[in-house]
């Protein structure tokens, strides 16, 4: 690699990783609230919740790092602009895959590194997060005892235990759960103990009844028991209500070759037809996101107007592909013309640039969005005597008074 090849190379590589781990951060702190109820009305400690907050790192990495590159490329190429380095570059025979080389590097060692998280580290830590939930769920109703009230859980779901009987045995249990838009679950149960069933923690009921209404129709059916095993995942926030793990917690190799008999598979098989096109695709965006800048980018502009608009444009490119991709891959398990396009747009993004790139053909922005930029930022001129003079431009006074 070329000196100016390390130049750039580091100082992507630095205004990046401080992105990634700022809006990382954001993110992270935005997730971690969603689940600060259920772990601070158990009591759990600040080891708990720093243990949630590692084990969310590798999904919100997913989603930042392509903007995380972009903005650092951006940010690098742009000061190079302004410091007339990528014009003394070009004057000097170096070409844009000069500059190109050390971004597209980081690109590729960042959707190499999305692809091992989406398919492994991800999953894996998915299912330590449901671990912990479920940890914390048990350790709710001891909370529930101590406060002799109704305990919310988070929204729409509440318990209450009358009384700890000895033996570790909990008395006159009460739980319900309005989480469902369309059914309403009510459990009563003079009495309950905590439990092991296949490797899951259940809460053993005994002498009890559910009440399940639906909410439209107002039908209301009960089912008395003598005993009842509740999945303790159930009451942990959602973290699945098959009894096994879900297909974001499972393995990418798993997701292709499933066990036919799994519970959560036979309720919802298009939730892992949806994963696998998630997780095969959206580790080529970093990639797509360094073809992106370095084509707006990578070359010097002479009028500081046009720079403007090259990151405008580029910007608005990546984000709209990455917009899009959202809504394919939620739509992808129903529709095969949306399965295709998960992989048909980063891959066509690549190959688009690359062909722009190879072929030397350069991005200019319309000079009339220029000229306009610069009549908006000129001191010379009123912002009212800017609009009228717009305003004249599309009716066509001006022309017809110039005639």
């Amino acid at each position: 690699m070329k000196q100016i090849e390390r130049y750039i190379f580091r100082r992507v590589l630095i205004l990046s990783v401080g992105t990634l781990a700022t809006t990382t951060a954001i993110a992270l702190t935005t997730q971690v609230l969603l689940r600060v109820n259920l772990l601070s009305s158990t009591g759990q400690s600040l080891l708990t919740f720093l243990e949630l907050a590692a084990l969310l790192v590798p999904s919100m990495m997913m989603i930042v790092m392509p903007f995380a590159l972009m903005i650092g490329a951006a940010q690098t190429l742009s000061t190079m602009n302004s410091d007339s380095e990528l014009a003394v570059i070009e004057a000097s025979g170096g070409s844009r895959h000069l500059i190109a080389r050390p971004i597209l590097l980081i690109a590729a060692a960042m959707s190499l590194f999305s692809l091992v998280e989406a398919n492994f580290v991800e999953p894996w830590s998915n299912r330590q997060i449901r671990q912990l939930l479920d940890k914390a769920s048990a350790d709710l109703f001891s909370a529930a005892v101590r406060s002799g009230t109704f305990h919310k859980i988070e929204d729409g779901l509440y318990v209450s235990v009358a009384e700890k009987l000895p033996g570790g045995r909990l008395g006159g249990i009460f739980l319900s759960d309005q989480r469902d838009a369309d059914i309403d679950l009510l459990y009563f149960a003079k009495y309950g103990a905590f439990a092991e069933s296949a490797g899951t923690d259940v809460l053993a009921l005994s002498d009890g009844e559910i009440h399940r209404k639906e909410t439209d129709s107002g039908n209301l059916s009960i089912i008395q028991f003598a005993t009842y095993a509740l999945d303790l995942s159930l009451i942990g926030g959602g973290s699945g209500k098959s009894g096994g793990y879900i297909a974001k917690e499972r393995a990418t190799p798993y997701l292709l070759n499933p066990d036919p008999d799994d519970a959560y598979l036979k309720r919802a098989p298009q939730e892992f037809e949806m994963r696998i096109n998630k997780r095969l695709s959206e580790w080529l965006y970093p990639l797509v996101f360094g073809f992106i800048t370095v084509y707006f980018l990578g070359k010097a502009h002479s009028n500081r107007h046009e720079q403007v608009w090259s990151v405008v444009t580029a910007a608005a490119i990546g984000f709209g592909m990455r917009g899009f991709s959202f809504y394919a891959i939620d739509k992808s398990a129903t529709s095969p013309v949306f399965a295709a396009l998960c992989y048909a747009v980063p891959l066509g993004g690549i190959l688009l640039f690359l062909l722009l790139m190879v072929t030397n053909w350069s991005f200019r922005a319309p000079r009339f969005l220029v000229e306009q930029t610069a009549r908006l930022t000129s001191e010379n001129e009123s912002l009212l005597s800017l609009m009228r003079q717009w305003m004249s431009d599309l009716t066509g006074n001006g022309r017809r008074g110039a005639q």
